[in-house]
């Protein structure tokens, strides 16, 4: 049995437990005349989300639209795999990486230069999808599911600059990608992803900002679940991507290195996370998600590029 949990206004999250690991990666059922699922997650987990739709009455032919946040193998690696095992579907991403999606010879390249053979493992090949099942979208397009739901398109930068995130006019829940970072239910805390090359961390706080304005009724992170949609969680992810910028930038007065820019932000941060790592398990999903080195990184190659 996959993990389903119910949600509001009829969404239904999925835990396609990426990597073995419950509650690391979700993907979200959207109801509708025309239902829609927001992530596929990797390609390794196209059986358990496909297993999790069979349990909730939805077959091959019964989803309308399946909606990547963007295209890091985490989120949309699935993509191609699923546009085989679903026909009627349509793909969507956000304009800047349909490219990739249709053909992602150089996005996997990329990808194994970063993980080796360990890619395969984690998150296996992204298989292109074909031009005609693929929509581009941009900020303001909004998916129609039928029966007055829809899903609008909001402008999500920061993470990446093919990141988007979704509003469901049902429910005013905001599904946001990795546009706040990650999130451990179990544990309370929330960590931003940084990944480079794309980090950009004003276009990061514009994007929580974007959010506020909204007044969603919920946040619901791909890493992992829902969230409360008050102030509360989006404050604790702005102080994250600040405080982490400026731990980095202090760093960086004596080192460049990756491994210790990574040391300096888990040391600077521990009493923060120290009910992580009392827990193996919170301990090792924290680690398997955008882990420290990975934000040292693209903090690194952000302040170098923006102020040399």
């Amino acid at each position: 049995m996959v993990d389903t949990i119910t949600l509001a206004d009829g969404i239904i999250a999925i835990d396609t437990e990426m990597a073995g690991m419950k509650e690391v990666c979700a993907a979200f059922l959207i109801p509708g005349e025309r239902p829609a699922v927001f992530e596929t997650g990797p390609a390794t987990v196209t059986g358990s989300l496909t297993r999790g739709l069979e349990q909730l009455g939805l077959g091959p032919n019964d989803v309308a639209f399946f909606v990547v946040s963007h295209i890091h193998l985490d989120h949309a690696g699935a993509a191609g795999d699923i546009a085989e095992v679903f026909p009627k579907a349509q793909i969507v991403c956000h304009v800047e990486g349909a490219r990739h999606m249709k053909d992602p010879e150089k996005l996997m390249a990329s990808a194994y230069r970063v993980f080796g053979p360990r890619l395969d493992e984690l998150f296996g090949p992204l298989r292109p999808v074909p031009e005609e099942r693929l929509r581009a979208v941009d900020a303001g397009d909004v998916i129609d599911l039928g029966g007055g739901r829809r899903l609008e398109v909001i402008k999500a930068l920061g993470h990446a600059r093919h990141h988007m995130a979704v509003q469901d006019s049902d429910s005013g829940v905001i599904f946001v990608g990795d546009s706040m970072g990650v999130y451990l239910p179990e544990a309370g805390v929330l960590r931003p992803a940084a990944p480079p090359p794309d980090f950009d961390l004003p276009e990061a706080l514009a994007t929580l900002r974007r959010y506020r304005e909204r007044e969603p009724s919920a946040l619901y992170l791909t890493h992992f679940g829902p969230a409360p949609g008050d102030d509360m969680l989006l404050g604790e992810a702005e102080h994250r991507l600040v405080q982490y910028g400026d731990i980095v930038r202090r760093a960086m007065e004596d080192s460049t290195d990756l491994d210790d820019l990574a040391a300096a932000l888990k040391e600077a941060t521990r009493d923060d996370y120290a009910h992580v790592y009392a827990h193996p398990e919170l301990e090792a999903k924290f680690e398997a998600l955008n882990a420290f080195r990975s934000s040292a990184a693209g903090y690194l190659r952000y302040f170098q590029t923006t102020e040399g």
